[in-house]
């Protein structure tokens, strides 16, 4: 991290998730439905098989990583993730290689919120904690384009890791603490 470094910031914070949690809150409404499209691909395929090794593949794949998928793309990712908290600066490295790298600015960020749990540890979100809602905003956004072309897919998001763009510090040790790091550095104007 020191080679990624702005002249006069420090590390205030190295951590990584602490649990590698399967579900989350917004799997209430995503588990059942994928389980409902499961129901229409495999309706649909009865009905039509013809389009079926057309449509219905590519469809019963998409269900496949609805329904099961994401999990394991979801521990995945929290094993290889890492979180650096600078002065200026929140640094996310993971994703599914754990090449992604994500840098955002604090003073562009919302106050922390947080999530606790009796042993301490929990969850840090910026404004507020993701929900599907979110996903589903971020789905499209309106872009300048030729002629009738305006709309452009932003990244379909609701089946992804993160439903929100905005990081999240999830299954942290001491979160309290963690968060009036993170509000300290933010009231120092994240410098």
């Amino acid at each position: 991290m020191g080679a990624f470094l702005q002249p006069g910031e420090r590390i205030l914070w190295q951590g990584r998730p602490l649990r590698h949690r399967l579900f989350r809150r917004a799997d209430l409404f995503l588990v059942p439905v994928s389980l409902l499209w499961f129901g229409v691909v495999l309706f649909w395929a009865a009905r039509v098989p013809v389009l079926f090794v057309v449509w219905g593949v590519p469809a019963l794949l998409a269900g496949l990583y609805i329904f099961a998928g994401r999990f394991v793309v979801r521990v995945v990712t929290s094993r290889r993730t890492r979180y650096t908290l600078t002065s200026a600066r929140l640094v996310v490295q993971g994703g599914f290689t754990g090449e992604r790298c994500t840098i955002v600015y604090l003073k562009s960020l919302p106050p922390p919120v947080i999530s606790v749990r009796e042993d301490g540890t929990g969850s840090l979100a910026f404004g507020e904690f993701p929900t599907v809602s979110d996903a589903f905003e971020e789905a499209c956004r309106r872009r300048p384009g030729f002629f009738f072309f305006t709309r452009r897919i932003e990244g379909w998001r609701l089946w992804a890791n993160e439903p929100g763009k905005t990081p999240v510090l999830w299954d942290i040790a001491d979160v309290r603490r963690i968060r009036d790091v993170v509000a300290h550095a933010q009231s120092r104007g994240g410098a």
